[in-house]
């Protein structure tokens, strides 16, 4: 059976710890409402004014100290406390911004909205985010994953990628998420999708000593796990002979353990007769059926861990001149379980009991057996994963004022590695018992009939696979800013400045799988060295689809987890493997330096025109890049005797250079409390390393490929023997994106406001990873996965949102606790399919079919109530269906027929989507606080607890469910405080 062609972190982190790769090559792959909370006369609405038209930038000036102060409970006053004061000061955010940004404030110290800072970020407009293994990832700012990641305005990443994994970064360690969905030529460049900032706290935020810790249980509901997470900021500000000093420095450990459950099947379409009468005449159409050719179940289980720390120190020498000196420490700790068990359908199976849906061409359910009790045994693996990262950033910087004039400089090195290494204990089943299954019930489930799972003679040892992963990136940054305002006239402000970075990154791989000749003789539970047992432990792998009832057949025997790590080198002597882990293959090794120079100049004009005041920016920011990537590539060197060519691995280096100029105009117009704001921006993502990487990974074979007598159309003709392979694209170019947006916002009330807003992003060069077959004379049948530029292609959209407390004089006192914050986000999204695929799609299909990952429309819910000693949250998060990918169905329909059960062999089919069908999710947050600076809290997330549905077409109209995906709740109790 095949094995991964490798991972990156975020593969490992989305996926429950087995990359994507493995699996898919082991298995084929209301209109009253708002008018009540606006009110008639907002209580303290008077006393706010719209902000001048010059107001300092969103990242230049806000801090949370910024919110609007904190009122006493006397007479009509509103008293601002934790999510009143989130609320305003994300309001004024966005208000005072230079651009369209939305933000997430910390509630208080160490307190964002959501138990992690990824999950707070979906409940931004236009942000949808993936969840698995307990915890929001893989971030989209209106449908695009190309964003940029600054933390503190500094870029930041995680070992060889372009961004960091915002879930690394603690709720308890965030001030604030800062959403820029329009650049500004300031800005670093980067992300299509627009930039994440995460900002921390610094000590001049305060006015003086402070002093907050938390301390958290946290449940996992499918797991029935607890762990202890903590926070712990200390911070203070003195005076002294030369200068202002401030000192920060914030701690903080989480943990969770995880267990996802998933049934799935196969991509592959099997066909099966329903009339075996030879003598009666055989009707293709009329006479068979349609069902996949394999069923499955996943356990991806685990614990994660994740220490951070920061650190700052900020002087003011003079009252003009601040030099302060950051640092940052990012963990990620992981030691995962993923119990795999694959259940044949296909080969010389004997079908029964079959019972068909309404259409008459796909199967609902049937009974599968083989004549002989050995034929294609389910099998599968135990893996066990251990992970690790580091990231460090060290920045030192300097900002001077002078009247008028601002200079700032900042210079940072980061420092990021990542590794992982596996074991994963390959077993089959000793027979090939009957199995019952149903193909949507809904999703799929199967059952035996007469297997005891917990009877270890039952399993035989199959084979040991290992893998070595070591991805690194560092980055030295530095840039200067110059800022000079205006006294009068039309120009207000002129800014420029330059910024240079040194990127380096590397990603070096190895692996080695040794499997068993079949029928593979020896049993699991008795594997010997010299006559003597090996000390490896058995156990039930923990039953998962907590609340599900369909899946029968849940647990089964299997090696434990730590057992397999502690008997590692027993295990290589079984398998008469060397010592140690693999080593690094240069196949699957690239190095990779990128330089980029930049420089920028914007001006900022304003005028009044009566009533209204005018302001925005004019400006343009110029990037050179050069980019030099090393790998190893397959070439042909000539031909053999056959004629057949001739192939040897070699190293190569691949450079490019190209330059960007990317112009940003916008334009405000200020009414009162109204505003509307339209931009123009060009914007440009370079391709992730990893799609860069030049190198071709080749898979192991499965043992289909091994010709065997007593298994009927094994060996390298049979359509299951496929080798799956990687590789990147070194000539891949960048994405360009050339965007338009307009932004209409009302703010009537310090924390009220109702906006919408509508975009368009015209996108040239979409990158996507396509899977094509192709028959190779030296590895066979090889199902490669490639990055490719698409064409062009159009996002655009609208989104609306609306956020107030219920602050209306003739409410009483009571119910102005009440509050409501809801957004909607409606995306068009479409993209010209790489050449390799546009040619192969069914008649009648949309020249530009939708783009992948993106939904057409998401929105949040959210319910507040908050008064001095008691707070509620109750958050809801709906996205609707998105294509995960597009790729060439295998269609049993075609080919030529095979004389043995008178059915095609089959052959590629259409090109149709594997679809994510639309998934809510709704949490719950409860504060109180029973004395002064002690605050209890309640969070739960994922409280309906509905699987994640993926279904494919096999042909046009007829889909079946592909994976039916259960994730945990997580309940979390705690305490924090503050002194």
């Amino acid at each position: 059976m095949a094995k991964a062609a490798g991972k990156t972190r975020a593969d490992h982190q989305a996926t429950g710890g087995e990359g994507r790769m493995a699996r898919i090559a082991r298995f084929r792959g209301t209109a009253s409402v708002i008018a009540l909370f606006m009110g008639v006369t907002p209580a303290f609405a008077q006393s706010t004014d719209a902000p001048p038209a010059d107001q300092a930038t969103a990242q230049e000036a806000q801090t949370v100290e910024d919110a609007p102060p904190v009122a006493d409970q006397s007479g009509d006053e509103i008293v601002v406390t934790g999510l009143r004061r989130s609320l305003e000061t994300s309001q004024a955010i966005k208000r005072n911004s230079e651009g369209i940004v939305d933000a997430i404030v910390a509630e208080d110290i160490g307190k964002l909205p959501d138990i992690t800072a990824s999950a707070a970020l979906a409940r931004v407009t236009g942000v949808q985010v993936n969840r698995a293994a307990g915890e929001a990832a893989q971030v989209q700012v209106r449908g695009l994953p190309d964003i940029t990641t600054t933390y503190n305005g500094r870029e930041i990443f995680t070992a060889e990628g372009r961004f960091v994994q915002i879930q690394d970064f603690p709720a308890g360690s965030v001030a604030a998420l800062e959403v820029y969905k329009s650049s500004t030529a300031n800005l670093i460049e980067g992300g299509i999708g627009g930039q994440v900032n995460v900002r921390s706290r610094r000590p001049f935020d305060f006015s003086g000593f402070e002093a907050f810790g938390s301390l958290n249980a946290v449940h996992t509901d499918q797991a029935q796990e607890f762990d202890w997470n903590g926070n712990f900021l200390i911070s203070n500000r003195w005076d002294t002979g030369i200068g202002e000093i401030g000192i920060l420095v914030n701690a903080a450990y989480t943990k969770l353990r995880h267990l996802d459950s998933t049934r799935e099947q196969s991509l592959v379409a099997g066909i099966g007769r329903l009339n075996d009468d030879e003598g009666e005449d055989f009707d293709y159409l009329e006479d068979t059926f349609r069902y996949p050719d394999a069923t499955a179940m996943f356990y991806g289980a685990g614990e994660r861990w994740r220490p951070s720390a920061t650190a700052t120190i900020q002087w003011k020498p003079t009252p003009n001149l601040e030099i302060y000196a950051d640092g940052l420490f990012q963990g990620f700790r992981s030691k995962d379980t993923n119990t795999f068990l694959f259940v044949p359908l296909f080969g010389n199976v004997q079908l029964s009991n079959v019972q068909l849906m309404d259409d008459g061409v796909r199967a609902q359910s049937l009974t599968a057996s083989y004549p002989n009790a050995i034929d294609f045994r389910p099998d599968g693996f135990q893996g066990t994963t251990r992970a690790k990262t580091d990231t460090y950033q060290g920045a030192l910087g300097a900002i001077y004022t002078n009247d008028a004039l601002t200079i700032s400089g900042d210079v940072a090195y980061t420092d990021s590695t990542f590794t992982l290494r596996a074991i994963n204990v390959d077993h089959a089943f000793a027979y090939s018992p009957v199995r019952d299954v149903n193909f949507d019930a809904p999703g799929a489930f199967f059952s035996f009939r007469d297997f005891d799972g917990s009877d270890l003679d039952n399993f035989l040892y199959r084979g040991l696979f290992q893998e070595n992963l070591r991805a690194e990136g560092d980055d030295l940054q530095a840039r200067v800013d110059v800022t000079y305002d205006l006294d009068a006239g039309f120009l207000k402000r002129i800014q420029a400045g330059v910024r240079y970075d040194d990127r380096s990154a590397a990603r070096r791989r190895g692996d080695l799988y040794i499997g068993e000749e079949f029928p593979f003789p020896r049993m699991l539970g008795n594997l010997q060295i010299d006559g003597q047992r090996i000390p490896l432990e058995f156990a039930p792998v923990a039953p998962g689809f907590r609340g599900d009832d369909v899946q029968r057949f849940r647990t089964f025997i299997q090696p434990v987890r730590d057992s397999i790590w502690d008997n590692v080198e027993i295990l290589r002597e079984v398998a008469g493997a060397p010592e140690g882990f693999p080593d690094f293959d240069p196949v699957q090794t690239f190095l990779a330096d990128e330089k980029s120079y930049t420089g920028y100049a914007q001006v900022k004009y304003g005028f009044d025109a009566g009533a209204v005041a005018f302001d925005g920016n004019v400006g343009i920011r110029a990037i050179r890049t050069e980019t030099t990537i090393a790998g190893t590539q397959r070439e042909q060197i000539g031909i053999d005797e056959n004629n057949d060519p001739i192939y040897e691995f070699t190293g190569v280096d691949r450079s490019n250079e190209y330059d960007d100029f990317l112009p940003n105009a916008s334009l405000r117009a200020v009414l009162g409390e109204v505003q509307l704001r339209l931009a123009y921006t060009q914007t440009r993502t370079r391709p992730n390393f990893f799609d860069l990487n030049p190198s071709f990974a080749i898979g192991t074979p499965p043992t289909i490929c091994i010709p065997n007598p007593q298994i009927p159309g094994s060996g390298p003709d049979n359509p299951n023997c496929f080798r799956g392979t990687s590789a990147g694209n070194p000539d891949l170019g960048p994405l360009t994106s050339t965007n338009y947006d307009a932004s209409l916002e009302w703010y009537f009330s310090r924390a009220g406001s109702v906006t919408l807003a509508a975009f368009r992003r015209d996108v040239n060069g979409f990158i996507s990873r396509i899977t094509t077959e192709t028959q190779d004379p030296e590895f066979g049948r090889l199902r490669t996965s490639i990055p490719v530029n698409g064409g062009e292609g159009r996002i655009q959209g609208i989104e609306a949102a609306f956020a107030s407390f219920l602050d209306v004089d003739w409410v009483p006192e009571w119910a102005r606790g009440f509050g409501l914050q809801a957004n909607f986000t409606y995306i068009d999204a479409e993209s010209q399919l790489p050449s390799q695929l546009a040619g192969n799609v069914p008649p009648g299909s949309p020249d530009r079919p939708r783009l992948p990952g993106v939904s057409e429309y998401a929105y949040n819910i959210v319910a507040l109530y908050e008064k001095p000693k008691f707070s509620a949250r109750l958050a809801y998060n709906y996205r609707s269906d998105f294509v995960i990918e597009y790729g060439r169905v295998f269609d049993p329909g075609t080919g030529d027929i095979n004389p043995e059960t008178g059915l095609p062999f089959g052959g590629d089919g259409p090109v149709l989507p594997l679809m994510h069908k639309g998934r809510g999710v709704l949490d719950l947050s409860l504060t109180t606080t029973p004395v002064e600076n002690i605050t209890i809290a309640f969070d739960a997330t994922n409280l309906l607890g509905d699987p994640i549905e993926i279904y494919r077409e096999y042909e046009p109209g007829k889909p079946f469910p592909r994976q039916t995906k259960f994730l945990e709740r997580v309940y979390s109790l705690g305490v924090r405080f503050r002194f």
